[in-house]
């Protein structure tokens, strides 16, 4: 799926279209986001080749609150005892992840996009598909605040990075130079056809001009490698990882 070698311990799954990630250490794993619902098999098979199994997740640490994000979250704090993690500001979307409330609305409609570009439709197809829509909801979680360490595999670091939801986080890696930007930045617009850095369409974001602001939290970070929700890892640092983010703009 990839050539791009990650630090020890750190894993990739996914389709490209929507990622998710595992941290292992010793016995524990961490979860950052969870994929949609058809990644489970691809989920038990990577922790099979580890010498892990699924009640071995500590915990389920979300960057926001979507459907692409949160497929397998509440099956894993069920068959783990996991403890899900989601800032504040996009928990009310766990209850219900199929119709986010209006403070999280998009900015713009999908329609718009799709009279612009029909082939685009592959998008909430492939969601479809992979069962975003039978996601369950999360029944339980705890919060995640700016600048929180989490005794957690990885020791990650919470950025608050608003805009594409109220209640967007990246984590930092910073023992392993890595950040995980969940969809503050991606590498990847599946409706638009963008790759390379850029914030997400604003079809799937609240507040484009907030998303953007938002990348100055991470431009400070030291990490080299950008491990995106959507799209290939950016080996140039976020760094410039934001400069192209902020260059390219809003769609």
């Amino acid at each position: 799926m990839m050539t791009t070698p990650l630090p020890a311990g750190l894993h990739r799954l996914g389709d490209g279209l929507a990622n998710f990630y595992v941290l292992a250490e010793g016995q524990d794993l961490t979860l950052v986001d969870a994929g949609l619902p058809a990644h489970y098999g691809q989920l038990t098979a990577l922790l099979a080749r580890i010498g892990r199994s699924v009640p071995d997740i500590r915990a389920v640490l979300l960057t926001h609150a979507h459907l692409d994000h949160l497929g397998l979250a509440e099956q894993v704090r069920r068959e783990a005892g996991a403890e899900v993690w989601v800032h504040e500001l996009d928990a009310a979307a766990l209850a219900d992840p199929r119709r986010p409330g209006t403070a999280s609305r998009p900015e713009r409609r999908l329609s718009r996009y799709l009279l612009r570009c029909p082939s685009a439709v592959a998008v909430p197809l492939h969601l479809a598909r992979a069962g975003a829509f039978r996601t369950l909801p999360v029944t339980e979680a705890s919060y995640l605040r700016d600048g929180m360490v989490l005794d957690l595999p990885g020791r990650p670091e919470v950025i608050e990075v608003p805009g594409h939801t109220p209640g967007s986080v990246a984590f930092h890696l910073p023992a392993q130079g890595v950040i995980l930007t969940g969809d503050a930045l991606v590498t990847r617009d599946g409706l638009t056809g963008a790759t390379g850095p850029v914030i997400v369409n604003a079809a799937f974001t609240h507040d484009t001009a907030q998303a953007l602001t938002s990348l100055s939290s991470l431009a400070a970070l030291d990490a080299s490698l950008v491990l995106p929700g959507h799209g290939a890892p950016y080996e140039a640092g976020i760094k410039e990882a934001v400069r192209y983010a902020q260059l390219a703009g809003t769609r």
